[in-house]
């Protein structure tokens, strides 16, 4: 058993014998290249995830997986003069090459490369003695480079392929020199990743469900790479048994994740049955035909989010909320903290924006990183930075979830001089969520809180402080009130000044959706937000007050009777 960097693929067939006819091909992202010799320090789309890719070597893994289909040797071939190529030009580390040569992710996918087309070239029979000692010099190499601390990743999940990839060194090569103490060393730091990068409650720790599934995927082959081997850690199996849970709970009705932080509209179509042992992820799978039913409301208090449904039927009218307040570190962080995403079937209503791609000094990616992407608060038109000092400085404060209703409470103080707090009150038998924000500042600050609405969805503007968005897919519809004056109030569609009102599904893509703005100038500010999910058993207004730590609800519904919830 190996690891491989692509899943074999018939698709794989047209990429393999495009890099036969010169064109290069390294990521679907970006299209492929022609060139009559690859050039190690190019870099044709002045972008550096595509240098990563290149470097990478996965053309190596189109190519065998395609070997693997046709039986063609034009595809191992091929793959041995690429692999010279790269070992001519980059194994002596000298100053004159790409930064993407010798780096910590690139590294540990080109040796699961290197591993992958050594399995099928050592069945070929070809002697060619100085080819094959300089492979696996070039493996003693990269074995040497990973095993040191300081070129390890320890602050991302950079550093767990790199251990996946010594992992595999040693194992599948014992003859290799210090291969028995590049696999003690990799397991030790493996096992300190699973301590730093995971909740107790088996979430992964980088703002993005995306970047969850990534490390799920990794995790579970290696675990199933050492079970194979005779090595299992059943610490590990624990572990990816609580992460299938929290993905149960992650997928929407329409069967895809949120586009949390840096995350896509990832499907479940990744995780085959034969695969899942967890109960609750076997039910959202099999769509309530194997497995045991999920809760309705679920809370991950120690990773910093929190889930409410209405029912688990999986149809047009199961509802889907999910709230954010986390900021473990920076990496993969978005500034949505205390935002929220809300569906109801296969309709988004209420987004996330997405990563559109990783250029730090593009002005896209700075507002898609933003809290004007987010349905959230921003505060003098800014957003507030993604910085080391503010880790730990958002959070759920409360979760309640009984028989009537859910509660969750969170806060942060990551702008400065302000505090934010939001308490969500969802009414079970109403399917109405109740907003209270409140705001507070020892200066005037300008508020904004902002709604992105999804791409399916139309609204009906009945005035500033009511308005009706309608699904384009299945006419649902959803009631979206503020309860105070609204002093102002703004649409955005696509704008490129200010940018505002974007999001982007597909990496460096980005399409026009709706955002609305309603914003207020003073010291402290609250407000106090109705959705109704179902228009005519919704709310029609509430109040909130707190007295010596009880806060208290008086709601007043659309037949006019009442109800008041303490907390």
């Amino acid at each position: 058993m190996i690891f491989r960097r692509h899943n074999i693929s018939q698709e794989h067939i047209e990429i393999a014998d495009g890099i036969l006819e010169n064109r290069l091909f390294v990521h679907p992202a970006w299209k492929p290249i022609n060139i009559r010799k690859i050039d190690w320090e190019m870099d044709p789309y002045n972008d550096g995830t595509w240098c990563f890719y290149l470097h990478s070597l996965d053309l190596i893994c189109y190519l065998v997986n395609s070997y693997e289909l046709t039986g063609k040797i034009e595809y191992l071939t091929e793959s041995k003069k690429i692999i010279k190529s790269w070992i001519k030009k980059n194994l002596k580390r000298t100053s004159n090459l790409s930064p993407y040569a010798w780096k910590d992710h690139s590294v540990a996918n080109r040796v699961i490369n290197f591993i992958h087309f050594y399995t099928h070239y050592e069945k070929m029979n070809i002697v060619d003695e100085k080819f094959d000692e300089l492979l696996f010099l070039t493996l003693k190499e990269h074995g040497e480079y990973l095993v040191k601390d300081e070129n390890h990743t320890f602050s991302n999940n950079h550093g767990i392929f790199q251990d996946r990839s010594l992992i595999a060194l040693s194992v599948l090569f014992p003859s290799l020199p210090n291969s028995k103490m590049w696999y003690e060393k990799s397991i030790e730091r493996f096992m300190l990743h699973v301590d730093k990068d995971m909740s107790k409650s088996g979430v992964h720790l980088e703002h993005s469900d995306a970047y969850h599934i990534i490390v799920f995927r990794l995790f579970s082959s290696i675990y199933e790479f050492l079970k194979f081997h005779e090595k299992e850690e059943k610490r590990l199996k624990d572990l990816l048994y609580k992460m299938q849970e929290f993905l149960a709970y992650v997928y929407k009705p329409d069967m895809r994740i949120p586009m949390n932080g840096d995350s896509g509209p990832d499907s479940i179509g990744f995780i085959e049955e034969s695969s899942i042992y967890n109960e609750l992820l076997l039910y959202v799978k099999t769509k309530g035909l194997k497995g045991k039913v999920p809760m309705l409301a679920k809370c991950y208090k120690d990773a910093g989010t929190a889930f409410i449904r209405n029912n688990w039927k999986i149809d047009s009218k199961q509802l889907y909320f999910r709230i954010f307040a986390a900021y473990h570190s920076k990496v993969h962080k978005h500034a949505d903290d205390l935002s929220f995403v809300l569906s109801k079937g296969k309709t988004n209503f209420f987004i996330d924006s997405g990563k559109y791609n990783y250029k730090e000094k593009d002005s896209y990616r700075k507002y898609f990183r933003s809290s004007m992407a987010h349905n959230s608060i921003t505060v003098n038109n800014e957003t507030y930075p993604i910085h080391g000092s503010l880790i730990n400085k958002s959070k759920i404060i409360q979760f309640i979830d009984n028989g009537n209703y859910v509660y969750i409470e969170a806060m942060h103080e990551l702008f400065p001089n302000v505090s934010f707090n939001r308490k969500v009150l969802y009414l079970k038998e109403r399917e109405a969520f109740i907003i209270y924000d409140d705001l507070k500042s020892n200066k005037i600050k300008r508020y904004s809180q902002i709604f992105n609405i999804g791409e399916d969805v139309s609204l009906n503007v009945l005035s500033k402080n009511r308005i009706i968005l309608e699904s384009k897919i299945d006419k649902n519809k959803i009631e979206l009130i503020q309860v105070n004056r609204v002093p102002e109030f703004k649409k955005y569609f696509g704008s490129e000044e200010p940018i505002a009102g974007w999001q982007s599904a597909k990496f460096n893509q980005k399409e026009p959706i709706m955002q609305l703005r309603f914003s207020e100038k003073e010291k402290n500010v609250n407000y106090k937000t109705i959705i109704n999910t179902e228009l005519k058993k919704g709310i029609k207004k509430f109040n909130v007050t707190e007295k010596e730590g009880e806060i208290t609800f008086k709601i007043l519904y659309k037949d006019n009777s009442n109800q008041m919830i303490k907390l």
